[in-house]
Formats: structure tokens, sequence, C-alpha cells
């Protein structure tokens, strides 16, 4: 199942103003790959779980992620 856009941008919302772990998600090869690097810095599974959204949002509406991105740096 494809998640909105819209919802996507929300799951992603709690790293918004992190741009470390934006930019560790920029860095990554896949959602999965994203989660694991935040983990690896010693952040916690929520924020975690939100890197893995922001990626997911890259993968499946990049000019979305784009604009989010952009929008908070």
């Amino acid at each position: 199942m494809k998640r909105s856009e819209e919802e996507i941008a929300i799951r992603c919302r709690p790293i918004l103003g992190q741009p470390d772990v934006i930019d560790l998600v920029g860095k990554s090869s896949s959602p999965t790959a994203a989660y694991d690097l935040v983990i690896s810095i010693g952040k916690d599974d929520e924020t975690a779980k939100a890197a893995r959204w922001l990626a997911v949002l890259r993968r499946d509406y990049p000019v979305a992620y784009q604009r989010l991105v952009n929008s908070k740096k």
C-alpha cells in the first residue's frame, strides 16, 4: 500500500528541526539504511523511524522531499 505524500510528511515531522539527521537521510541508500544510520549515531527509535519516513518520502515523492528539506534548511 502506497501512503499519501501528506501522511508521510506528517510522520517525518519529529526530525524536521534536526539538520544532522536530515543530512544522514540524504546520504542513505534506502529507508532501512536511513533508520540504521540514525540509530548508529545514538538517536532514539522515534527519531530513527521519522528518518525512515523521510527516506520513504524521498523515494516515493522526490519533489515533495526536496520541497520539505529545502524549507527546513
